[in-house]
Protein backbone atom coordinates (compact mmCIF):
# COMPACT_ATOMS: atom_id res chain seq x y z
CA UNK A 1 0.00 0.00 0.00
CA UNK A 2 0.91 3.09 -1.26
CA UNK A 3 0.96 6.12 1.93
CA UNK A 4 -1.51 8.38 2.45
CA UNK A 5 0.06 11.50 0.64
CA UNK A 6 0.06 9.63 -2.98
CA UNK A 7 -3.18 8.14 -2.36
CA UNK A 8 -4.57 11.89 -1.78
CA UNK A 9 -2.55 12.68 -4.94
CA UNK A 10 -3.56 9.84 -7.17
CA UNK A 11 -6.84 10.64 -6.10
CA UNK A 12 -7.17 13.88 -7.67
CA UNK A 13 -5.36 12.95 -10.60
CA UNK A 14 -8.00 10.65 -11.40
CA UNK A 15 -10.70 12.76 -10.13
CA UNK A 16 -9.16 16.01 -11.65
CA UNK A 17 -10.29 14.91 -14.87
CA UNK A 18 -12.81 13.21 -15.33
CA UNK A 19 -15.97 15.05 -13.84
CA UNK A 20 -17.75 15.14 -16.96
CA UNK A 21 -17.38 11.41 -18.12
CA UNK A 22 -20.57 9.86 -16.58
CA UNK A 23 -22.94 12.15 -18.08
CA UNK A 24 -21.74 11.54 -21.97
CA UNK A 25 -22.71 8.24 -21.56
CA UNK A 26 -26.68 9.13 -20.49
CA UNK A 27 -27.84 10.21 -23.72
CA UNK A 28 -26.98 8.09 -27.11
CA UNK A 29 -24.80 9.83 -29.48
CA UNK A 30 -27.86 11.10 -31.89
CA UNK A 31 -29.85 13.12 -28.83
CA UNK A 32 -29.59 16.81 -29.41
CA UNK A 33 -26.77 18.11 -27.21
CA UNK A 34 -28.69 19.52 -24.14
CA UNK A 35 -27.98 22.90 -22.33
CA UNK A 36 -28.27 24.01 -18.58
CA UNK A 37 -32.00 24.80 -19.31
CA UNK A 38 -33.16 20.78 -19.28
CA UNK A 39 -31.63 20.14 -16.32
CA UNK A 40 -34.24 20.92 -13.46
CA UNK A 41 -32.08 21.69 -10.88
CA UNK A 42 -29.79 24.50 -12.30
CA UNK A 43 -33.37 26.30 -12.43
CA UNK A 44 -31.90 28.39 -9.54
CA UNK A 45 -28.41 28.55 -10.51
CA UNK A 46 -26.92 31.93 -11.80
CA UNK A 47 -26.21 32.87 -15.58
CA UNK A 48 -22.55 32.66 -15.29
CA UNK A 49 -22.42 29.34 -13.89
CA UNK A 50 -24.98 28.51 -16.56
CA UNK A 51 -22.47 29.84 -19.38
CA UNK A 52 -20.04 28.44 -18.13
CA UNK A 53 -21.54 24.49 -17.95
CA UNK A 54 -23.36 25.24 -21.22
CA UNK A 55 -19.44 25.98 -22.57
CA UNK A 56 -18.21 22.76 -21.37
CA UNK A 57 -21.61 20.97 -22.61
CA UNK A 58 -21.09 21.88 -25.73
CA UNK A 59 -16.91 20.69 -25.22
CA UNK A 60 -18.41 17.40 -24.54
CA UNK A 61 -16.52 17.50 -21.13
CA UNK A 62 -19.73 17.56 -18.49
CA UNK A 63 -23.11 15.82 -19.35
CA UNK A 64 -25.92 15.32 -16.80
CA UNK A 65 -25.99 12.45 -14.19
CA UNK A 66 -29.49 11.61 -15.74
CA UNK A 67 -31.72 12.83 -18.66
CA UNK A 68 -33.29 15.70 -16.45
CA UNK A 69 -30.58 16.16 -13.80
CA UNK A 70 -27.06 17.36 -13.52
CA UNK A 71 -26.11 16.60 -10.35
CA UNK A 72 -24.50 20.49 -9.54
CA UNK A 73 -24.54 19.50 -5.78
CA UNK A 74 -23.02 15.68 -5.81
CA UNK A 75 -19.34 15.13 -4.72
CA UNK A 76 -16.86 14.27 -7.66
CA UNK A 77 -15.57 10.36 -7.81
CA UNK A 78 -12.03 9.57 -9.24
CA UNK A 79 -14.17 7.55 -12.14
CA UNK A 80 -15.55 10.92 -13.23
CA UNK A 81 -12.36 12.98 -12.58
CA UNK A 82 -10.27 10.51 -15.03
CA UNK A 83 -13.01 11.56 -17.69
CA UNK A 84 -11.82 15.33 -16.85
CA UNK A 85 -8.62 14.93 -17.28
CA UNK A 86 -8.77 13.47 -21.01
CA UNK A 87 -10.90 15.96 -22.01
CA UNK A 88 -9.77 19.49 -20.32
CA UNK A 89 -6.05 18.31 -21.40
CA UNK A 90 -6.64 16.61 -24.63
CA UNK A 91 -5.63 13.47 -24.14
CA UNK A 92 -6.28 11.10 -27.09
CA UNK A 93 -8.94 7.59 -25.65
CA UNK A 94 -9.36 4.73 -27.00
CA UNK A 95 -13.23 4.00 -26.77
CA UNK A 96 -12.69 -0.21 -27.38
CA UNK A 97 -10.92 -0.65 -24.31
CA UNK A 98 -13.06 -2.39 -21.76
CA UNK A 99 -10.46 -4.35 -19.86
CA UNK A 100 -9.24 -2.37 -16.76
CA UNK A 101 -5.64 -2.71 -15.47
CA UNK A 102 -6.91 -2.12 -11.77
CA UNK A 103 -8.79 -5.66 -9.75
CA UNK A 104 -11.59 -2.97 -8.98
CA UNK A 105 -12.87 -1.43 -12.20
CA UNK A 106 -15.07 -3.76 -14.36
CA UNK A 107 -17.02 -3.18 -17.62
CA UNK A 108 -20.05 -5.07 -16.05
CA UNK A 109 -19.94 -2.28 -13.33
CA UNK A 110 -22.42 -0.12 -13.96
CA UNK A 111 -21.30 2.93 -11.94
CA UNK A 112 -17.99 3.43 -13.23
CA UNK A 113 -17.62 0.84 -16.00
CA UNK A 114 -18.07 3.34 -18.69
CA UNK A 115 -14.78 5.09 -17.36
CA UNK A 116 -12.54 2.34 -18.55
CA UNK A 117 -11.00 4.17 -21.94
CA UNK A 118 -10.26 7.37 -19.57
CA UNK A 119 -8.66 5.84 -16.60
CA UNK A 120 -6.51 3.88 -18.86
CA UNK A 121 -5.88 6.87 -21.01
CA UNK A 122 -5.34 8.89 -17.88
CA UNK A 123 -3.15 6.62 -16.41
CA UNK A 124 -0.82 6.06 -19.88
CA UNK A 125 -0.83 9.77 -19.90
CA UNK A 126 1.27 9.61 -16.90
CA UNK A 127 -2.01 11.64 -15.20
CA UNK A 128 -3.80 8.92 -12.93
CA UNK A 129 -1.88 6.70 -11.08
CA UNK A 130 -4.13 3.76 -8.42
CA UNK A 131 -4.36 4.34 -4.66
CA UNK A 132 -2.02 0.75 -5.03
CA UNK A 133 -0.29 -1.23 -8.05
CA UNK A 134 -3.52 -2.89 -8.54
CA UNK A 135 -6.82 -0.53 -7.11
CA UNK A 136 -7.86 2.62 -8.32
CA UNK A 137 -11.13 3.13 -6.02
CA UNK A 138 -13.36 5.05 -9.36
CA UNK A 139 -16.18 5.92 -6.76
CA UNK A 140 -14.21 7.55 -3.92
CA UNK A 141 -14.91 11.50 -3.86
CA UNK A 142 -12.16 14.05 -4.30
CA UNK A 143 -11.26 16.64 -2.22
CA UNK A 144 -10.49 20.26 -3.18
CA UNK A 145 -7.21 19.64 -2.55
CA UNK A 146 -6.59 16.79 -4.77
CA UNK A 147 -8.94 18.71 -6.91
CA UNK A 148 -6.57 21.49 -6.69
CA UNK A 149 -3.25 19.23 -7.02
CA UNK A 150 -3.83 17.40 -10.42
CA UNK A 151 -5.19 20.92 -12.35
CA UNK A 152 -2.21 22.51 -11.23
CA UNK A 153 -0.35 19.44 -12.34
CA UNK A 154 -1.77 19.43 -15.85
CA UNK A 155 -0.92 22.88 -16.03
CA UNK A 156 2.94 22.35 -15.65
CA UNK A 157 2.84 23.97 -12.30
CA UNK A 158 5.12 22.22 -9.52
CA UNK A 159 3.45 21.32 -6.68
CA UNK A 160 5.36 21.11 -3.42
CA UNK A 161 3.93 18.42 -0.82
CA UNK A 162 6.77 18.95 2.15
CA UNK A 163 4.06 21.68 4.15
CA UNK A 164 2.03 20.74 6.81
CA UNK A 165 -0.72 19.79 5.84
CA UNK A 166 0.73 18.26 2.82
CA UNK A 167 -1.66 20.64 0.37
CA UNK A 168 -0.81 24.01 1.82
CA UNK A 169 1.24 25.10 -1.40
CA UNK A 170 -1.45 23.55 -3.69
CA UNK A 171 -4.09 25.48 -1.77
CA UNK A 172 -1.98 28.63 -2.58
CA UNK A 173 -0.98 28.02 -5.87
CA UNK A 174 -4.54 27.40 -6.73
CA UNK A 175 -6.44 30.44 -5.20
CA UNK A 176 -3.47 32.58 -7.06
CA UNK A 177 -4.91 30.97 -10.50
CA UNK A 178 -8.79 31.28 -9.74
CA UNK A 179 -8.98 27.55 -9.86
CA UNK A 180 -9.08 26.66 -5.91
CA UNK A 181 -13.22 25.97 -4.83
CA UNK A 182 -14.70 29.64 -3.37
CA UNK A 183 -14.36 29.34 0.75
CA UNK A 184 -13.91 25.83 0.86
CA UNK A 185 -10.76 24.46 2.72
CA UNK A 186 -8.60 21.68 1.01
CA UNK A 187 -9.51 18.77 3.34
CA UNK A 188 -13.64 19.60 2.35
CA UNK A 189 -15.24 16.93 -0.70
CA UNK A 190 -15.48 18.89 -3.80
CA UNK A 191 -18.87 18.91 -5.35
CA UNK A 192 -19.55 18.83 -9.48
CA UNK A 193 -20.14 22.63 -9.44
CA UNK A 194 -16.25 22.74 -7.90
CA UNK A 195 -15.33 21.09 -10.59
CA UNK A 196 -17.20 23.13 -13.30
CA UNK A 197 -15.63 26.17 -11.95
CA UNK A 198 -12.10 24.77 -11.52
CA UNK A 199 -11.91 23.31 -14.53
CA UNK A 200 -13.68 25.71 -16.69
CA UNK A 201 -10.62 28.05 -15.56
CA UNK A 202 -8.02 25.48 -16.15
CA UNK A 203 -8.83 24.71 -19.00
CA UNK A 204 -8.59 28.24 -20.31
CA UNK A 205 -5.21 28.11 -18.68
CA UNK A 206 -4.36 24.98 -20.59
CA UNK A 207 -5.93 26.88 -23.80
CA UNK A 208 -3.66 29.90 -23.48
CA UNK A 209 -0.53 27.73 -22.52
CA UNK A 210 -0.70 26.11 -26.51
CA UNK A 211 1.86 27.26 -28.73
CA UNK A 212 1.64 28.86 -31.69
CA UNK A 213 0.10 27.60 -34.77
CA UNK A 214 2.68 26.19 -37.05
CA UNK A 215 1.23 25.42 -40.39
CA UNK A 216 4.69 23.71 -42.12
CA UNK A 217 4.30 22.77 -46.27
CA UNK A 218 3.39 19.41 -46.79
CA UNK A 219 3.86 18.35 -43.37
CA UNK A 220 3.81 14.50 -43.16
CA UNK A 221 5.17 13.16 -40.57
CA UNK A 222 5.80 13.84 -36.53
CA UNK A 223 7.97 11.66 -34.56
CA UNK A 224 10.53 11.59 -31.31
CA UNK A 225 13.69 11.17 -32.24
CA UNK A 226 16.93 10.16 -29.80
CA UNK A 227 18.41 7.89 -27.34
CA UNK A 228 16.77 8.26 -23.85
CA UNK A 229 19.34 6.79 -21.29
CA UNK A 230 19.71 8.99 -18.54
CA UNK A 231 21.58 9.38 -15.14
CA UNK A 232 20.04 8.29 -11.63
CA UNK A 233 21.04 11.65 -10.61
CA UNK A 234 18.02 12.15 -7.34
CA UNK A 235 18.12 8.57 -6.07
CA UNK A 236 21.72 8.48 -6.07
CA UNK A 237 21.84 11.40 -3.98
CA UNK A 238 24.15 13.31 -6.83
CA UNK A 239 21.96 16.09 -7.15
CA UNK A 240 22.02 16.86 -3.22
CA UNK A 241 25.22 17.67 -3.64
CA UNK A 242 24.77 20.78 -6.02
CA UNK A 243 26.93 23.69 -4.70
CA UNK A 244 27.11 27.19 -5.08
CA UNK A 245 24.34 28.57 -8.08
CA UNK A 246 23.32 25.46 -8.99
CA UNK A 247 20.89 24.48 -6.03
CA UNK A 248 19.94 21.10 -5.49
CA UNK A 249 15.81 22.91 -6.90
CA UNK A 250 17.96 23.67 -10.39
CA UNK A 251 19.51 20.26 -10.27
CA UNK A 252 16.30 18.38 -10.14
CA UNK A 253 14.36 20.79 -12.56
CA UNK A 254 14.17 19.06 -15.92
CA UNK A 255 13.32 22.20 -17.62
CA UNK A 256 16.76 23.94 -16.06
CA UNK A 257 19.13 20.99 -15.06
CA UNK A 258 21.89 20.12 -17.28
CA UNK A 259 21.63 16.65 -16.31
CA UNK A 260 18.69 16.35 -18.12
CA UNK A 261 17.07 15.94 -21.55
CA UNK A 262 15.38 17.64 -24.22
CA UNK A 263 12.67 15.42 -26.08
CA UNK A 264 13.35 15.97 -29.37
CA UNK A 265 10.63 16.33 -31.76
CA UNK A 266 10.76 15.55 -35.63
CA UNK A 267 9.21 17.05 -38.43
CA UNK A 268 9.08 15.44 -42.13
CA UNK A 269 7.41 16.71 -45.15
CA UNK A 270 5.46 14.50 -47.65
CA UNK A 271 8.90 14.60 -49.76
CA UNK A 272 10.88 13.16 -46.99
CA UNK A 273 12.57 16.67 -45.97
CA UNK A 274 13.35 17.88 -42.57
CA UNK A 275 10.91 20.72 -41.55
CA UNK A 276 12.37 23.41 -39.09
CA UNK A 277 9.85 24.20 -36.27
CA UNK A 278 9.33 25.93 -32.96
CA UNK A 279 8.82 24.07 -29.76
CA UNK A 280 5.27 22.31 -30.22
CA UNK A 281 4.72 20.56 -27.18
CA UNK A 282 1.23 21.12 -25.28
CA UNK A 283 1.91 18.54 -22.66
CA UNK A 284 4.55 15.58 -21.05
CA UNK A 285 3.78 13.44 -18.67
CA UNK A 286 6.11 10.17 -17.49
CA UNK A 287 4.20 7.43 -16.74
CA UNK A 288 6.27 6.58 -13.11
CA UNK A 289 7.88 9.92 -12.07
CA UNK A 290 9.53 7.78 -9.44
CA UNK A 291 11.93 6.48 -11.92
CA UNK A 292 11.84 9.99 -14.98
CA UNK A 293 10.62 13.53 -14.11
CA UNK A 294 9.60 15.41 -17.18
CA UNK A 295 8.63 18.92 -17.67
CA UNK A 296 7.30 21.85 -20.19
CA UNK A 297 9.35 24.82 -20.72
CA UNK A 298 7.66 27.99 -21.51
CA UNK A 299 8.29 27.89 -24.98
CA UNK A 300 7.34 24.89 -25.28
CA UNK A 301 9.82 21.93 -25.06
CA UNK A 302 9.64 19.27 -22.88
CA UNK A 303 12.48 17.88 -20.78
CA UNK A 304 13.19 14.62 -19.17
CA UNK A 305 15.31 13.74 -15.75
CA UNK A 306 16.66 10.74 -14.60
CA UNK A 307 15.08 10.17 -11.02
CA UNK A 308 15.87 6.23 -10.37
CA UNK A 309 17.05 3.04 -12.28
CA UNK A 310 14.48 1.83 -14.50
CA UNK A 311 12.29 2.07 -17.54
CA UNK A 312 9.47 4.28 -17.83
CA UNK A 313 7.19 5.39 -20.84
CA UNK A 314 7.14 9.15 -21.48
CA UNK A 315 3.83 10.59 -23.51
CA UNK A 316 4.52 14.34 -25.59
CA UNK A 317 1.05 15.68 -27.10
CA UNK A 318 2.25 18.09 -29.96
CA UNK A 319 0.25 19.95 -32.42
CA UNK A 320 0.93 21.01 -35.71
CA UNK A 321 -0.74 23.18 -38.08
CA UNK A 322 -4.67 23.05 -37.21
CA UNK A 323 -4.63 19.83 -36.77
CA UNK A 324 -5.89 18.13 -33.88
CA UNK A 325 -3.44 16.89 -31.43
CA UNK A 326 -1.26 14.25 -31.63
CA UNK A 327 0.28 11.90 -28.83
CA UNK A 328 3.60 10.48 -29.18
CA UNK A 329 5.37 8.08 -27.10
CA UNK A 330 9.08 7.14 -26.16
CA UNK A 331 10.69 4.74 -23.59
CA UNK A 332 12.83 6.28 -20.89
CA UNK A 333 15.60 4.13 -19.51
CA UNK A 334 17.51 5.68 -16.02
CA UNK A 335 20.50 3.86 -15.43
CA UNK A 336 22.30 3.45 -12.03
CA UNK A 337 25.95 4.27 -13.89
CA UNK A 338 27.02 7.50 -12.61
CA UNK A 339 27.88 10.87 -14.96
CA UNK A 340 31.32 10.96 -15.69
CA UNK A 341 33.13 13.12 -18.59
CA UNK A 342 33.26 11.26 -21.90
CA UNK A 343 35.44 13.99 -23.89
CA UNK A 344 36.82 16.86 -22.62
CA UNK A 345 37.66 19.98 -25.35
CA UNK A 346 39.13 23.27 -25.21
CA UNK A 347 38.20 25.46 -28.35
CA UNK A 348 41.36 27.69 -27.72
CA UNK A 349 44.05 25.60 -27.96
CA UNK A 350 46.75 27.96 -27.72
CA UNK A 351 46.20 31.80 -26.49
CA UNK A 352 48.11 35.02 -24.63
CA UNK A 353 47.45 36.86 -21.58
CA UNK A 354 48.82 39.90 -20.43
CA UNK A 355 51.19 40.16 -17.60
CA UNK A 356 50.91 43.80 -15.18
CA UNK A 357 53.62 45.20 -13.47
CA UNK A 358 52.24 45.41 -9.22
CA UNK A 359 53.55 48.56 -8.37
CA UNK A 360 54.15 48.13 -4.84
CA UNK A 361 57.24 45.90 -5.74
CA UNK A 362 57.46 45.84 -9.68
CA UNK A 363 56.93 42.32 -9.74
CA UNK A 364 54.93 41.16 -12.70
CA UNK A 365 51.03 38.80 -12.54
CA UNK A 366 47.93 37.72 -14.62
CA UNK A 367 44.97 36.75 -12.80
CA UNK A 368 42.40 35.09 -15.32
CA UNK A 369 39.74 32.08 -15.55
CA UNK A 370 41.11 28.89 -16.83
CA UNK A 371 37.44 27.67 -18.25
CA UNK A 372 36.53 30.79 -20.13
CA UNK A 373 40.05 31.31 -21.75
CA UNK A 374 40.66 28.14 -22.71
CA UNK A 375 36.69 28.08 -24.08
CA UNK A 376 36.19 24.40 -22.44
CA UNK A 377 33.32 21.94 -23.79
CA UNK A 378 32.64 18.66 -21.65
CA UNK A 379 30.49 15.80 -22.97
CA UNK A 380 29.31 13.49 -19.94
CA UNK A 381 28.99 9.65 -20.23
CA UNK A 382 25.01 10.22 -21.29
CA UNK A 383 25.68 12.54 -23.37
CA UNK A 384 24.80 15.91 -21.87
CA UNK A 385 27.36 19.04 -22.94
CA UNK A 386 28.34 21.30 -20.87
CA UNK A 387 30.16 24.60 -21.99
CA UNK A 388 32.39 27.23 -20.42
CA UNK A 389 31.12 27.96 -16.92
CA UNK A 390 28.95 25.63 -16.79
CA UNK A 391 31.54 23.11 -16.29
CA UNK A 392 31.93 24.45 -12.96
CA UNK A 393 28.68 24.87 -11.74
CA UNK A 394 28.38 21.35 -11.89
CA UNK A 395 31.71 20.14 -10.80
CA UNK A 396 30.09 18.66 -8.41
CA UNK A 397 29.51 16.13 -10.57
CA UNK A 398 32.15 16.28 -13.40
CA UNK A 399 35.31 16.86 -10.68
CA UNK A 400 37.58 19.25 -12.80
CA UNK A 401 40.41 20.31 -12.35
CA UNK A 402 43.63 22.05 -13.66
CA UNK A 403 47.40 21.27 -13.78
CA UNK A 404 49.98 23.39 -15.09
CA UNK A 405 53.48 22.11 -16.56
CA UNK A 406 56.47 23.04 -18.93
CA UNK A 407 56.37 27.30 -16.91
CA UNK A 408 58.60 28.96 -18.91
CA UNK A 409 60.46 32.33 -18.51
CA UNK A 410 62.83 35.46 -19.79
CA UNK A 411 66.25 33.89 -19.69
CA UNK A 412 68.76 35.22 -17.24
CA UNK A 413 65.99 35.43 -14.45
CA UNK A 414 64.42 32.92 -11.59
CA UNK A 415 61.24 31.66 -13.33
CA UNK A 416 58.24 32.73 -11.48
CA UNK A 417 55.21 30.34 -10.39
CA UNK A 418 51.88 29.94 -11.64
CA UNK A 419 49.24 28.05 -9.53
CA UNK A 420 45.10 27.76 -10.44
CA UNK A 421 42.56 27.84 -7.40
CA UNK A 422 39.69 25.18 -7.15
CA UNK A 423 37.53 27.50 -8.84
CA UNK A 424 39.72 27.80 -12.07
CA UNK A 425 41.36 30.99 -11.40
CA UNK A 426 44.44 31.09 -12.43
CA UNK A 427 47.78 32.88 -10.71
CA UNK A 428 50.79 34.32 -12.53
CA UNK A 429 53.45 35.61 -10.43
CA UNK A 430 56.98 36.71 -11.16
CA UNK A 431 59.11 36.34 -14.27
CA UNK A 432 56.60 33.48 -16.34
CA UNK A 433 56.48 33.79 -20.37
CA UNK A 434 54.91 30.65 -21.35
CA UNK A 435 53.20 27.56 -19.06
CA UNK A 436 50.87 24.61 -20.68
CA UNK A 437 47.51 24.75 -18.73
CA UNK A 438 45.93 21.24 -18.37
CA UNK A 439 42.36 20.67 -17.27
CA UNK A 440 41.48 17.44 -16.33
CA UNK A 441 38.19 15.47 -15.08
CA UNK A 442 37.82 13.17 -12.73
CA UNK A 443 37.61 10.13 -14.77
CA UNK A 444 41.04 11.41 -16.52
CA UNK A 445 39.92 12.48 -19.51
CA UNK A 446 42.45 15.81 -20.72
CA UNK A 447 42.45 18.52 -22.23
CA UNK A 448 45.71 21.03 -22.92
CA UNK A 449 46.22 24.80 -23.59
CA UNK A 450 49.39 26.89 -24.46
CA UNK A 451 49.33 30.15 -22.66
CA UNK A 452 51.54 32.74 -23.59
CA UNK A 453 51.91 35.64 -21.57
CA UNK A 454 53.15 39.17 -22.99
CA UNK A 455 54.14 42.51 -20.64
Amino acid sequence: MKSNKRLTLISTTAMAFSLFASLALVQPASAAVKTSVDFTDLAGSNAALKTKIDRMIADGIFEGVSDTTFGISQNMTRAQFAKVATKIYNIPVDLTINVSSFTDVHADDSANGWAIPYIEAAKKAGLIDGVTDTTFLPGESVTAAQLDTVLLKGLGKKVSMTSSPWYTDAVNQATTLGIHPTNKAGSQAATREDLVLSSYVAQDAFNAQKPPVVSPSNPSNVSIVGDYHLASVIDSGLTSSATGTITQTIAEDPTLSKFAKEIKIKLTSTAGEDIAIPGIVQSVFSSNPNIAKVGLSSDHRAYVLGNKPGTTDVSVMVQIGNGEAKQLHVSVTVQSEPVTVKTLTAKEISFTKPMAMNVSDNVYYANFDAYTAMDLTATDSYGNTYEGLDIPKYNFALGTLFMTNDVQGEAGSTVGSVSVDSDGTVHVTGNVTYFELTAVSASGVKATSYVTLTK
